[in-house]
């Protein structure tokens, strides 16, 4: 029965989790436009990241007690931004990016 109650206690985390990505998926160009609005998607990805291991450790998951979260967002940064270079070099998505 308490097995239940502490999936009762994430269901508010997993909601906005899932409200997160759609919101990404929604916007997902801006993230490869680059700009300011590629940085806050940019943001939102590691947000997402970290509200993911937070929902694992109060589900009780013993290796996302051990991440280091600092160093987790250190290297998602840079394989988002490894990604998006990709996809841009191969015309994934046709866009002007912003000036500088």
């Amino acid at each position: 029965m308490f097995g239940w109650l502490k999936y009762l206690t994430v269901f508010p985390k997993l909601l906005a989790l899932v409200r997160e990505l759609l919101e990404l998926v929604r916007h997902a160009e801006d993230l490869l436009v680059g700009g300011q609005r590629g940085a806050d998607k940019r943001v939102l990805v590691l947000k997402i990241i970290e509200q993911t291991v937070d929902v694992a450790a109060q589900l009780g998951i013993s290796e996302a007690k051990g991440i280091d979260r600092t160093k987790l967002q250190q290297v998602a940064g840079v394989i988002i931004d490894n990604l998006v270079t990709v996809l841009n070099q191969l015309g994934v998505f046709k866009h002007n990016p912003e000036p500088k």
